[in-house]
């Protein structure tokens, strides 16, 4: 009997073994893809370590002190903020109004005209970001852009756009006319699916399209709403394509973003100390996101 018991288990050991492997696979994807980078990241922030000048001292925080003493810096931070908060809360606003007009267009008419509007407003979605990029440079420049053709042909001279202070502005219109249709696909998909029998309860109670949004539809679009946001503001807050393909971050650092000026010093001026510490630092957001979403995940639960 214990013969063949230890058999069985001799056996059994190869499946065990792999059983073991397999569960160990997320934990070395972590290690590998997860803690290692942010190690080794949180490890070059801490030094002056520039590979053009053969230069690799310990510095300590010396790089966090010393980028948070320049306005740059702060004005930095601050125009990804801006950058973040303009283009999630438009691209949300006109998402979640189109997907309020696709419902009321299929309800007054008919199914179908409600399709061709949602094919219309998702057209942008087919367009990757650094060809819509290039696409929208192109529509901007000053000789041969379409938009100041339109300007001369209404009797205006034309405008230098990309190299103006209308830049970072415009590179923001191109985000939000790119990723507006993934707000509205999320919404769209949130209304048609939200039970009927409130919404038609309070208008039996002769309440207004505009009650029964604010005290029907609204709250119950709360929870796709809160995941939407945060994915959303997750998404800008890391943005670079647009930025990059269409303005390079200028003129001068008029649309530098964190990502934008992390890119530039670590592989413009090669100055590797001094972008793990801008990277760090641009980590904070998304933390204090994540932690935000989770706090209100967790009160919701309750």
């Amino acid at each position: 009997m214990s013969l063949l018991s230890s058999s069985v288990a001799r056996a059994d050991r190869p499946g065990r073994y792999l059983l073991g492997a397999l569960l160990a696979l997320p934990f070395l994807y972590i290690a590998v893809f997860y803690a290692y980078p942010l190690y080794k990241v949180v490890a070059l922030s801490l030094r002056d370590y520039q590979i053009a000048f053969g230069i690799d001292d310990w510095v300590g925080l010396g790089n966090y002190s010393l980028l948070l003493s320049e306005p740059e810096t702060w004005l930095t931070i601050g125009r990804t903020l801006l950058y973040t908060v303009v283009c999630v809360s438009v691209s949300f606003g006109l998402g979640l109004g189109m997907a309020l007009l696709t419902v009321a267009l299929a309800d007054a008419f008919a199914e179908r005209y409600g399709r061709i509007f949602r094919h219309i407003v998702i057209a942008p979605m087919i367009f990757i970001p650094a060809a819509a990029g290039v696409m929208w440079a192109f529509a901007y420049t000053e000789h041969y852009g379409w938009v100041n053709h339109i300007l001369i042909a209404l009797g205006f001279t034309p405008y230098p756009w990309m190299v103006s202070d209308a830049a970072f502005f415009l590179v923001m219109v191109t985000d939000i006319w790119g990723w507006t249709p993934f707000m509205y696909l999320i919404l769209l998909a949130a209304l048609q699916s939200l039970p009927q029998e409130p919404i038609e309860a309070a208008r039996v109670d002769g309440a207004n399209a505009w009650q029964v949004f604010r005290h029907v539809t609204f709250p119950l679009l709360k929870p796709v709403i809160a995941i939407a946001l945060t994915i959303k503001t997750l998404d800008t807050y890391r943005a670079f394509d647009y930025l990059w393909i269409m303005t390079k971050g200028g003129p001068g650092t008029s649309s530098t973003t964190l990502n934008l000026a992390t890119y530039k010093t670590a592989f413009q001026n090669l100055d590797f100390g001094r972008a793990s510490a801008l990277a760090v630092i641009t980590m904070v957001f998304p933390l204090v996101v994540m932690i935000g979403f989770m706090v209100l995940r967790g009160r919701s639960a309750r």
